[in-house]
């Protein structure tokens, strides 16, 4: 009897257990905040947007222990909202305006394996990548099928583990026309399961749909880098641009063309202008984004009340002639890619093909350098002797000045070739003419690789040149001035 009423109290358990847990997981009321920013968007009806927002202050009536985060997603006029964290999937509609329903499209039940994950439509279909749960980084694409109302896996052929947070500076583009998905970071666990630590690769990615691979573009701008650690984890899209902002200046990113850059001034000035302007006490509901042509300045008061400000965009204004690579592509890094150095057989075969040919340069490039004391001292006299006594005079005139680290002037140079009463033209030329011929005397009787005279500009005045005997001769050129004085 003892067992049975134990058994009985144990249900009774589990169903007060799971009716607790489903009370908890209802949707509740929209806040102010979250109908208007509803309103807003929706009143919007033909432009595409994609949001990924981890405030935990806007879940749109969802409980927070199913999310760390939520895309709301607009697509041809039909706004979705997909929990990061979870598999649920829902439709929004407008019933009026501050009214909203919630349909529920998926049909899963088990939650926890994507915090933080990527989603993305390609074509009709919403795609899933990545995400966190169970103290591992997910891998994978999943797909959100209309027929099961499950989230079914899409196989790939090969792995790439990511996730998104506030904090990470990853940024991906679909391009729908070519049928591909660019990503500026995957992300790995350190010495996992023994620690937990995560570190950013510096690669960049791109997956084709069609041919169901991911292929490494090129190591990611450390600048680039450095500017998506600051910047806002709000990004928007215009066209083939990302746009994102980081210390009050608006970048745009456009992985087909592999460049970055900064919009035009007048529309930094306008948007620092506006930005002020909205954000002058920085409120709790801010959101940045583009719709359409515009993009949106949102400032969202506790009552409810919104009010924006709006910068219009076209193409000319993404033209920046100092625009950056996103991610270094040079061919030998590409072949290094493509063939994986250090993974069987190419990679391994190369290495040591590598190695050989180094080791063969390095082996020629010491016989060429140690050259015999007395054949060098002999290859520095024929070079002396070759000199005629006013490029003899012109060469210890300028050490002399040298070593008392002092700067020989233009007029003592004119003075020792003859051309002081010359016109301007006629010393430049002289002057040239002169420093070619011990140079070119140099290199052809001692072999060096390098000038005896070097010239540079003047630090106070860059339309000046100083010259100079370069220091790696000094000490040889000390010697033959001692013994032919």
């Amino acid at each position: 009897m003892l067992k049975k009423y134990s058994c009985l109290l144990f249900l009774a358990m589990i169903v007060q257990m799971h009716s607790f847990g489903q009370s908890d997981l209802s949707i509740k009321p929209l806040s102010l905040q979250e109908r208007a920013l509803l309103d807003f968007i929706t009143a919007d009806s033909v432009n595409d947007l994609s949001l990924d927002i981890f405030n935990e202050n806007l879940r749109f009536g969802m409980p927070t222990q199913l999310t760390n985060g939520i895309s709301l997603l607009k697509k041809k006029h039909l706004v979705y909202l997909q929990l990061k964290g979870s598999g649920r999937f829902y439709q929004i509609q407008a019933q009026m305006p501050g009214k909203y329903a919630f349909t529920r499209l998926d049909s899963t039940f088990y939650a926890g394996s994507n915090f933080g994950c990527i989603n993305l439509f390609y074509k009709d279909t919403l795609f899933q990548l990545g995400g966190t749960g169970f103290w591992n980084i997910k891998n994978h694409f999943t797909f959100f099928s209309k027929k099961t109302h499950e989230w079914e896996f899409f196989a790939t052929k090969q792995p790439l583990s990511v996730f998104q947070s506030p904090e990470k500076g990853i940024i991906y583009f679909t391009d729908q026309e070519k049928g591909k998905l660019y990503l500026s970071n995957s992300v790995n666990r350190l010495e996992f399961p023994s620690s937990l630590n995560t570190s950013l690769t510096d690669t960049c990615r791109v997956f084709d749909f069609n041919k169901r691979t991911w292929e490494s573009l090129g190591k990611l701008n450390v600048t680039l880098k450095e500017i998506l650690e600051k910047s806002t984890d709000l990004k928007t899209i215009f066209g083939p641009y990302i746009v994102f902002h980081s210390d009050l200046e608006m970048f745009w990113l456009n992985f087909s063309t592999n460049q970055f850059g900064v919009l035009a001034k007048d529309k930094q000035a306008e948007f620092r202008e506006k930005w002020l302007k909205i954000y002058k006490r920085r409120p709790e509901y801010m959101y940045q984004f583009v719709m359409g042509n515009h993009f949106y300045l949102i400032r969202i008061e506790d009552n409810g009340t919104l009010n924006y400000e709006t910068i219009d965009l076209n193409m000319d204004d993404f033209i920046d002639p100092n625009a950056q690579p996103i991610y270094s592509n040079n061919l030998f890094v590409s072949f290094l890619q493509k063939i994986g150095p250090g993974r069987p057989i190419i990679g391994n075969v190369f290495i040591v093909l590598m190695v050989i040919l180094l080791y063969s340069l390095y082996n020629k490039k010491i016989k060429k350098d140690k050259t015999p004391l007395e054949v060098q001292s002999i290859l520095y006299k024929n070079f002396y002797s070759a000199l005629t006594a006013i490029e003899k005079d012109l060469i210890q005139t300028i050490y002399q000045f040298q070593i008392e680290n002092e700067q020989i002037s233009i007029k003592a140079i004119n003075k020792i070739i003859g051309v002081q009463q010359k016109d301007t033209i006629t010393q430049n030329k002289s002057r040239s003419d002169y420093f070619l011929r011990i140079n070119q005397k140099f290199k052809l009787a001692t072999r060096a690789s390098e000038t005896l005279i070097v010239k540079e500009r003047e630090e106070t005045d860059k339309r000046l040149y100083n010259y100079n005997i370069n220091t790696r001769f000094i000490g040889e050129i000390k010697k033959l001035i001692l013994n032919n004085q």
